[in-house]
């Protein structure tokens, strides 16, 4: 049973943080940096330069990452976890306004959402309805709910403009942003607006759940974000907002001149800013609400790259690590987020094409033999795989990998829709809340990447088989590598041809506020 700190932070924060794996991942960290070390200065030594654009990138995609090693490690060196009872405002609670950002949504989504909104247990809240889609029947439910209304005349910004757009004409002190796909618990407000008696708090997220087929094919459930990588994020003030189901303090959103509208989705960005300002963050790791997630590739890939984009653009062209405002650990956090694309968009790529240069041009990026790379290199994969599973509390497993490393090219593209728009921000497109029924020749353009590459692959081998029977060792060598990349693209692949093979059983349940948190204080040595 979790019991309240009674000291220093822990006694302000109400929260407790993770000893007992800290010295297991510090020590994997340190082994797997030096791995990574003794691996890169043997591999720059044995580089074969005859073929320089293949050495080249190869020596490239190392070190991106390798790189990315180092800020995982560091991003996920400490955890600070909040009870699920939240914190309890003493006193007479304050006023808040909600807004519901609606666009174009069909009502079989909107409704749920808004008749959820009018259960919430609270006594001073004031709901706004911010419609950038009018709809006569959106604005008969809210009517009928005794919500306010409204559009505005230019629809400019995407939701960071309808967000402003609803803070210009609402006053409580407090604000929580919630999408029309997002259905709250009663308690929401009230879990999370006892954090804001802390003067600095600037927002309040809760961990975001959706309503996916059972096994989750399409990795909406993000658990490696979610249960990990916030959850981390929460102990250095570097937390995200996640855009729905957070509430912010006016006067903080204020400071930084309203929520962002450089980006395509205001929520990373914004609370980097906040956070650049001396603002601070809570993470609430138990879900509030529970909204609706792609169901098609077309959709996943649409929200990913969108994701991707907002994240690379901040990398480029607004960099944490020339915000003054943000701790060392603030800014290996946001470097991340678009770190990550960039070592999923470029790096993998790479080494998904080098198996199949190998066996067509029977050359190997290294002068040194195959085993001897194969003796630096294993150590090094293998510890780097050990520490994200410990460092992610066992939740980056091969699923969530393979569902990241199928959506290369997505990043791709997103890399250099980032690198093209320094000031004018993407064009945007609403995520679709819907099930459609796309084609599956629509189905197959959109994955063509992968299929070009697994195909690739196949014939890689067996050209390989046909002219390198004489060298086993490299033939063999080269020929699981292939095999891994099929394995690493086949899965999210075949999710997105044919979805009705993983998603037919039954939706699972939302989780609830009050269950079992993501990790049991009492079997993790959850201590203050």
């Amino acid at each position: 049973m979790y019991t309240t700190p009674n000291t220093g932070r822990s006694r302000r924060y109400q929260d407790a943080a993770v000893r007992s794996a800290r010295r297991l991942n510090l020590l994997l960290f340190v082994l797997t940096a030096i791995s990574g070390v003794i691996y890169l200065h043997w591999l720059v030594t044995e580089l074969d330069w005859n073929h320089p654009l293949a050495a080249g990138v190869f020596l490239l995609a190392e070190l991106i990452c390798f790189v990315c090693v180092l800020v995982w490690a560091d991003m996920l060196s400490d955890k600070r976890y909040h009870p699920p009872e939240g914190m309890d405002w003493k006193g007479e609670p304050p006023d808040v306004d909600l807004l519901i950002t609606v666009c174009r949504e069909p009502m079989e989504v909107v409704r749920p959402t808004f008749e959820a909104v009018a259960k919430i247990d609270y006594p001073h809240l004031h709901v706004m309805v911010l419609d950038d889609g009018p709809s006569e029947e959106v604005k008969e439910l809210a009517t009928r709910l005794n919500f306010h209304y409204t559009t505005r005349p230019e629809r400019i910004a995407a939701k960071g403009g309808n967000l402003n757009h609803g803070m210009r004409i609402t006053s409580s002190p407090f604000v929580m942003t919630l999408d029309a796909d997002q259905v709250p618990q009663p308690e929401v407000i009230r879990r999370m607006i006892g954090y804001f008696q802390i003067p600095e708090i600037g927002f309040v997220g809760s961990r975001q759940s959706f309503s996916v087929p059972k096994d989750d094919p399409w990795g909406n459930h993000d658990t490696v974000f979610y249960e990990a990588m916030q959850i981390s994020k929460n102990a250095c003030n570097a937390s995200i907002s996640c855009g729905s189901g957070v509430i912010y303090r006016r006067k903080a959103v204020e400071e930084i001149g309203g929520f962002c509208e450089w980006s395509l989705v205001e929520d990373l960005h914004s609370s980097m800013l906040l956070e650049d300002k001396g603002w601070h963050s809570v993470y609430y790791p138990f879900p509030l609400t529970q909204g609706t997630a792609p169901s098609d590739i077309i959709a996943q890939q649409q929200q990913r790259r969108q994701w991707a984009t907002d994240s690379v653009r901040i990398l480029f062209w607004d960099n944490p690590f020339f915000r003054k405002g943000l701790s060392w650990h603030q800014k290996v956090a946001y470097f991340h987020f678009g770190y990550h694309y960039i070592m999923f968009g470029i790096a993998y790529p790479i080494f998904f094409v080098m198996p199949i240069w190998g066996l067509f041009s029977g050359n190997f990026v290294l002068s040194a033999p195959v085993w001897l790379f194969l003796a630096y290199r294993m150590p090094y994969l293998g510890l780097m795989r050990w520490m994200n599973w410990s460092m992610t509390n066992h939740k980056q497993d091969m699923k969530s990998f393979r569902v990241q490393a199928g959506l290369w090219s997505v990043y791709l593209v997103a890399i250099f829709t980032a690198l093209v728009h320094p000031q004018e921000r993407p064009r945007y497109q609403v995520n679709t809340k819907i099930v459609r029924d796309i084609n599956l020749l629509a189905r197959i353009l959109v994955l063509m990447p992968n299929l070009v590459l697994m195909g690739l692959s196949l014939i890689a081998i067996c050209y390989g088989v046909l002219h390198h029977w004489n060298r086993p060792t490299y033939l063999w060598t080269h020929v699981f590598w292939c095999v891994w990349v099929i394995f690493c693209l086949s899965r999210p692949t075949m999710v997105g041809l044919w979805p009705e093979w993983f998603t037919k059983p039954e939706e699972t349940k939302p989780a609830q506020a009050g269950a079992t948190p993501v990790l049991s204080p009492r079997h993790h040595g959850l201590l203050p």
